[in-house]
């Protein structure tokens, strides 16, 4: 009898040090997190919004958890490279992502895709998202949306429109506007959101969608026009601007959005300490007025709300990239 009660607390005994172990493990590993730099991989170059939003960020973050952030830069491709890269990592929240739309369109635009946006990652937080405004260059004489339809379809293909590249926001936002209108316009396709921007001032083309902080000072000084705001809402930039809701597309919702990720089996103390501490910088009064310069508001989200936003993009843009018959530099 006192052999088997002897042996039974020994069991017990060892079951407890051993869940003792373990959560003391786990609280650990997020208490010493990171113990050494992070790195962050990004799909973009140098000076390109996403770069500099998530230098600011990471800046804080090295302040608060003490390590660097580093950014690893690894444009072209349209991310493909970068991306597969981040996901085959180790997860152990030391090297991170952070991606825009492009995560989920290259599931539209190219034929294989070696990596599953939803899959393959653990969202950490939606850092920020902006929206764009479709414009015209003074010399059309267009004013307002109706009248760009109304040229448009008096002479289908004659305008050209400029975008930021095949597939990316500027350029899906204006096959939907001619989705939604049943017109026709000419794409010219520019690598960047600054050369289409250019092109447009100089009347190289004469219309299209583009970042509010790259087109604003020539909107004040009459060279180009508004039509609309790309989106549901109005922006304080540019207050008697209607957005596209406002004239009866609905539906119509087109927002760039960029935020971090990590690869999936990340441990979540670890996800959840970094999107905790990136809200709490994304609160801090310095930050949005940084990201409003380039065009962005800052969002800060739970994991789970950026893990929605994602599936939701998932269900809606490859699909219809493949309607329109989009592909990768077309």
């Amino acid at each position: 009898m006192n052999t088997r009660c002897g042996l039974s607390r020994r069991v017990l005994s060892g079951l407890l040090f051993g869940i003792v172990s373990l959560v003391w493990a786990h609280g650990a590993s997020a208490q010493s997190y990171p113990g050494r730099p992070v790195r962050v991989i990004m799909p973009y170059p140098p000076g390109a919004v996403g770069d500099i939003m998530m230098r600011t960020v990471g800046q804080r973050l090295m302040e608060i958890l003490g390590h660097p952030f580093i950014i690893d830069n690894r444009a072209g491709g349209g991310g493909l490279a970068a991306t597969e890269f981040a996901a085959k990592a180790t997860p152990d929240g030391r090297t991170l992502l952070f991606n825009g739309p492009n995560h989920v369109t290259n599931l539209g635009l190219y034929p294989n895709v070696p990596y599953d946006p939803v899959a393959d990652f653990a969202p950490i937080t939606h850092v920020a998202s902006s929206q764009t405004v479709l414009i015209a260059h003074a010399t059309t004489g267009i004013k307002t949306v109706q009248q760009l339809v109304d040229a448009a379809k008096a002479k289908p293909m004659a305008l050209n429109y400029a975008s930021s590249g095949a597939g990316t926001g500027t350029h899906l936002s204006m096959e939907m506007l001619m989705r939604a209108t049943g017109t026709k316009l000419t794409h010219v396709s520019f690598r960047g959101g600054s050369p289409s921007a250019v092109a447009m001032v100089a009347g190289q083309v004469q219309v299209g969608f583009a970042g509010v902080p790259l087109v604003l000072s020539f909107i004040k000084d009459g060279r180009l026009v508004p039509l609309a705001v790309g989106g549901s809402r109005r922006l304080a930039s540019l207050p008697g601007v209607p957005s596209l809701a406002d004239l009866g597309m609905l539906n119509y919702d087109v927002e760039v959005w960029f935020g971090l990720l990590a690869p999936k089996g990340t441990p979540a103390a670890v996800v959840n300490l970094l999107a905790t501490e990136i809200r709490r910088i994304l609160k801090e009064p310095a930050i949005p007025e940084k990201f409003e310069v380039i065009g962005f508001t800052a969002v800060g989200s739970t994991p789970a709300e950026f893990d929605a936003l994602i599936k939701k993009e998932v269900q809606r843009w490859p699909k219809l990239i493949r309607e329109l018959g989009i592909q990768a530099g077309s």
